[in-house]
């Protein structure tokens, strides 16, 4: 008889125990739950993003070469005494709302393939944009349209005013293209602010 009492009493403990044990958790719990907090924030991330293109529209390097100048043309079907080329830049905004003016800067650099040097000495190189001299202190602005499109049509041309005396010369123009702000200076992308203040701590 005592065994059994003394087991029911037991049990009774362990039961209340369990009881404690789980009031107590869902005590703690409650209290912990109510000075922690969550909220979700919605972040709107970039979907399309600008691009910018050159493309060749024309020109007739392709298909005539280079005459310098003191030379008479005895061929006009095959030489000229000017080599042009046409390009357009456009810039498509692709839904980006962009309201910074954009400039169009343009450089001219040869590659004479170490064929010959001082490639500066022989030619010269004029630089059109919509019919306009173009002009490093005065770049030309792209505008966008309503679709967000924006293009300016460059013309090349190149004269050589020298005879290369070199063996076989070959040359390579090499147009540099880039928007840039209204003080010519690039655009960079976004200043890794939280990354900086990360690495001044460590």
């Amino acid at each position: 008889m005592n065994k059994k009492i003394k087991n029911k009493n037991k049990i009774l403990t362990i039961i209340t125990i369990i009881i404690a044990i789980f009031f107590t958790t869902t005590s703690i719990f409650a209290l912990t739950n109510y000075f922690s907090k969550q909220r979700k924030e919605k972040i709107q991330l970039m979907n399309n993003l600008p691009f910018f293109t050159i493309e060749r529209t024309g020109g007739n390097n392709e298909d005539k070469t280079l005459l310098p100048i003191p030379i008479p043309n005895l061929n006009e079907q095959k030489y000229n005494h000017l080599i042009t080329i046409e390009h357009e830049a456009t810039l498509n905004s692709d839904g980006m709302d962009i309201n910074v003016p954009l400039y169009l800067k343009i450089s001219t650099k040869y590659d004479t393939l170490q064929t010959f040097t001082n490639p500066e000495k022989y030619l010269n190189v004029g630089l059109k944009v919509d019919n306009n001299d173009y002009n490093d202190t005065k770049r030309p602005q792209i505008r966008l349209n309503d679709k967000g499109i924006g293009s300016l049509k460059i013309q090349i041309s190149i004269e050589q005013k020298e005879i290369i005396t070199n063996k076989n010369p070959q040359l390579e123009l090499i147009c540099d293209y880039e928007l840039v702000d209204s003080q010519g200076k690039a655009f960079d992308g976004g200043s890794q602010t939280i990354e900086n203040k990360i690495s001044n701590l460590s």
